[in-house]
């Protein structure tokens, strides 16, 4: 005897399902008194989003680029640029790719340089300097906005083992060093 399983498909396999039907993609015009530049794989592009919307375009790109294997070489959201997202590809692989999204509000024709968006590429290193001894307010959960002494302080591994000011007995929580800020240095007096 055969069962018949009811499986709802995932919001994901119903969109890949629909992009073969045709949709409308806002393009922005683009003025120019030049002729274009041919197009070759491995120019960057820029997509317009909905504000806050990105990572779920980049989600579903990143399906659709899977499922119809299209030549999109990569894209990327700089946090710090709300509403933008960069790909890499030729313009018709990426409207092939774009069509029908949710949330996309356009794709700029123009491509963008390398050079523009390599700040965007570079990590940042924050460097946090602490010793033993200093008081932090701890910036994460599940002891956020608590005060602490530092105890001990691990560079390589980027972590900070703190004692909570507020608890009887010292407790010893090990934090990220990015997840502190330093509210009295060793030495140093308020007032």
């Amino acid at each position: 005897m055969e069962e018949i399983k009811n499986v709802e498909k995932t919001e994901t396999e119903k969109f890949i399902e629909s992009a073969e039907q045709p949709s409308e993609v806002a393009e922005e015009p683009v003025a120019t008194t030049e002729p274009a530049e041919p197009e070759f794989p491995g120019n960057i592009f820029t997509v317009k989003t909905t504000l806050g919307r990105e990572n779920v375009v980049m989600d579903f790109m990143s399906a659709r680029i899977q499922a119809q294997s299209i030549p999109i070489k990569a894209f990327m959201h700089p946090p710090e640029l709300k509403g933008y997202i960069f790909v890499e590809g030729s313009i018709e692989d990426i409207q092939r790719a774009i069509q029908g999204i949710p949330h996309i509000r356009g794709l700029i024709n123009t491509p963008v340089e390398l050079n523009k968006l390599q700040h965007f590429l570079v990590a940042k290193v924050i460097t946090i300097e602490l010793n033993i001894g200093d008081i932090v307010e701890i910036l994460t959960s599940p002891f956020k906005g608590d005060k602490a002494r530092v105890a001990r302080v691990d560079k390589t591994k980027n972590e900070v083992t703190l004692e909570l000011l507020e608890a009887g007995v010292p407790i010893p929580v090990k934090v990220n060093m990015e997840f502190v800020k330093v509210l009295e240095r060793v030495g140093e007096k308020k007032g």
